[in-house]
């Protein structure tokens, strides 16, 4: 009887392990969460396939939204302490994060889980917050002009180069108007609705937008002035769209560039094949103006966005075993090609550039360019950013609809926003 019920036991023993091997196990199920457009998404979850594939213990589910609603979606998981294993993140909002203590300290799991043999540490370090990695960078990125080349040629102007200043900027753009009826560029290098224009000529006089400790803006008033009154000066004439038109400019379908009312966009370089496509011709790449006597460089590279491993993540080992594939398989770059900027291994990145063809040559090109041409990123924004931006965007409308001059749109806006920093400080 004894040797029968040990013999019973071991075929139980046997049944088990056979039926975990076997593939029956307990999948591990993670959630990953992205925003994006629809091209991102696609790609996203075939990359997703791919890896289940070669992990079949592994199990993904997608959650992707836009850019907009993806950060209400994310207020409402952490509150409820429901958040992705896996999560894309953003410079902006990054710091944020970590100081809710959403999200985990990840070096400890550089050669233990995350390799980054291919991948200089120039590209990590903007995913570091008080010196500890919280985001493994997803793309190098920066902002440029995307030009129709043909529109310059048949008004008979040099494409932009390297070292073009504000100056020819501007004469460029009045030859556009002059010389074909259209834009030049139908704003003022991302200044609605944005704070990137402004931001880079702050830069070039060797100041920040905001202090060191985000309790107030970093530069001076006279800059705000002169950046928005060159904006005004230049809608004026016309070479820049009038406030009514930029209104209605709400995708990359309806920019005026895209729509041949326009000669050059300003936009983020890893845009620039969205924007190919929806233009439907080639489009070239150029970087922002310099200035004269400039105290730096204004522009920098920026990662395009992170994945960040959350405080509710169900089983780190897996969630870094997906990161690790996504950011070194050559294969996994097949499908997500450039759509979130140029990759961080370099063996992906000689393995893309060396196919490129069109946009996203165009991208790898300006992105190396960027780089000989930047100076170092900024420290992230602070936590009340996003309503410096809003008003920062109804000072400038004040201004273009002409209720106040760009000066008493420079003192009003840092009235404003210096309250508002030092309220969110206190």
């Amino acid at each position: 009887m004894k040797r029968r019920s040990i013999g019973i036991l071991l075929l139980i023993a046997l049944f088990v392990t056979v039926f975990a091997l076997s593939g029956y196990a307990q999948p591990i199920n993670l959630r990953i969460a992205w925003w994006g457009n629809q091209t991102r998404h696609d790609a996203t979850i075939e990359v997703i396939k791919m890896f289940e594939k070669k992990n079949p213990g592994i199990k993904l589910s997608p959650e992707y939204t836009s850019f907009g609603g993806y950060w209400d979606r994310m207020a409402a998981q952490a509150a409820g302490s429901n958040l992705a294993d896996i999560m894309q993140q953003d410079y902006k909002y990054i710091t944020q994060y970590v100081d809710s203590g959403l999200l985990i300290a990840l070096d400890r799991y550089v050669g233990n889980g995350l390799n980054f043999a291919d991948v200089d540490d120039s590209f990590l370090a903007p995913g570091r917050v008080y010196g500890q990695l919280y985001g493994i960078n997803l793309g190098a990125n920066t902002y440029a002009f995307a030009f129709d080349a043909d529109l310059f040629e048949r008004a008979g102007i040099k494409a932009p180069t390297p070292d073009w200043t504000w100056e020819d900027y501007f004469n460029t753009m009045r030859q556009l108007k002059a010389k074909l009826g259209i834009y030049g560029d139908h704003e003022l290098t991302l200044c609605t609705n944005n704070v990137s224009g402004l931001e880079h000529y702050v830069r070039q006089h060797g100041q920040t937008f905001y202090n060191a400790d985000g309790t107030a803006l970093g530069f001076d008033e006279k800059l705000f002035a002169e950046f928005y009154g060159w904006d005004l000066q230049l809608t004026n004439e016309g070479v820049c769209a009038p406030p009514e038109v930029r209104l209605e400019v709400t995708s990359i379908e309806n920019n005026p560039m895209v729509m041949k009312k326009a000669a050059m966009a300003s936009i983020w370089s890893n845009q620039v094949v969205a924007y190919e496509r929806a233009a439907n011709r080639p489009l070239k790449m150029a970087l922002w103006p310099k200035m004269k006597g400039q105290k730096q460089e204004g522009t920098y590279l920026k990662p395009s966005m992170f994945f960040s491993i959350t405080r509710d993540c169900r089983d780190i080992d897996a969630s870094l075993k997906f990161i690790d594939f996504f950011i070194n398989d050559v294969e996994a770059y097949k499908y997500l090609s450039v759509d979130r900027g140029v990759p961080i291994s370099s063996k992906v990145r000689a393995a893309l550039s060396a196919e490129a063809k069109g946009a996203e040559k165009e991208m790898f090109a300006i992105v190396d360019l960027a780089a000989k041409h930047s100076s170092p990123i900024d420290p992230p924004p602070p936590a009340a950013f996003k309503q410096v931006i809003d008003t920062l965007n109804d000072v400038h409308f004040k201004i273009l609809y002409k209720v106040i001059t760009p000066e008493q749109g420079a003192k009003e806006f840092f009235q404003r926003a210096n309250k508002i920093l030092a309220d969110a400080a206190k």
